[in-house]
């Protein structure tokens, strides 16, 4: 018979707890409003994963990752059930982690989403180019030069994240570094939120849910991002790195690419 239950009942966290200290084997189904997953324990340790939602199912190689992100979504929610179905056939495998690990980063991964909330407050913002990129080089990674390809200007941090497949969490982790590299700005005119370059501090907060983790949305009376002086960018150069793992040819700019001012 599986064992079965819901959060409100016995959390996600718990759950995980009891499989490990009883060392069970077979695989733990969870489902929350809007996420449905999958973790494979052997003798009480995870050995593998997979998502049913946007995201394709973990393959080896980024299992780890997907047990990282099943941990993350499921470690607050406090609606939801699991069922648990004891028996080792047809186990996928790609991960050996203990669930003490698990909860170690999926709780390290929270606290960078709190920081992130904090610099981008809603998913519906639409990141843009700058107009004028700042003297010097930018450096990029393949995966940052993947994500920068997807801002059009038109589309939000939601609509980038379904469109490559990318998890809210690795969105805004991305948007961070592109914003930190003066690359993007943050149009937030039409959800009424900060702009992401002013000073100003909010004049008020209210606190809100995104895919059932607690945020603070900051609101102010005068937004916009701040756009440098025209001259500014004369001369700035992006420089693609191969520093990540490789993706398929249709997706990878050439090592040397470069983008001037004039290639935005």
């Amino acid at each position: 018979m599986p064992l079965q239950g819901t959060f409100d009942v016995l959390d996600f966290t718990a759950v995980l707890e009891l499989l490990a200290d009883r060392e069970m084997t077979g695989r733990l189904h969870v489902r929350s409003r809007s996420f449905t997953a999958n973790l494979f324990l052997v003798d009480g340790i995870i050995v593998g994963a997979d998502q049913s939602e946007h995201q394709a199912a973990a393959v080896s190689g980024d299992v780890a990752q997907r047990v990282q992100e099943i941990c993350f979504e499921l470690l607050e929610v406090d609606r939801g059930n699991f069922e648990f179905h004891p028996g080792g056939a047809n186990t996928p495998g790609g991960a050996n982690m203990t669930v003490k690990e698990a909860m170690d980063q999926a709780r390290q991964r929270l606290q960078e989403w709190q920081e992130l909330q904090e610099l981008l407050p809603s998913l519906d913002v639409q990141p843009r180019l700058v107009t004028e990129l700042d003297p010097g080089e930018v450096t990029l990674d393949r995966e940052q030069w993947r994500v920068l390809t997807a801002v059009d200007g038109r589309r939000n941090l939601r609509s980038i994240g379904r469109a490559l497949n990318m998890s809210d969490f690795e969105v805004c982790r991305a948007m961070r570094e592109l914003l930190s590299a003066k690359v993007i700005e943050m149009d937030t005119r039409s959800v009424g939120v900060a702009g992401l370059g002013d000073t100003e501090p909010p004049l008020t907060t209210e606190h809100i849910t995104i895919n059932g983790k607690r945020a603070t949305r900051l609101r102010a009376e005068h937004y916009g991002p701040q756009r440098p002086e025209h001259g500014e960018g004369d001369g700035q150069t992006i420089v693609i790195s191969p520093t990540r793992a490789h993706r398929p040819d249709t997706e990878r700019p050439p090592a040397n690419a470069t983008a001037g001012p004039s290639d935005k």
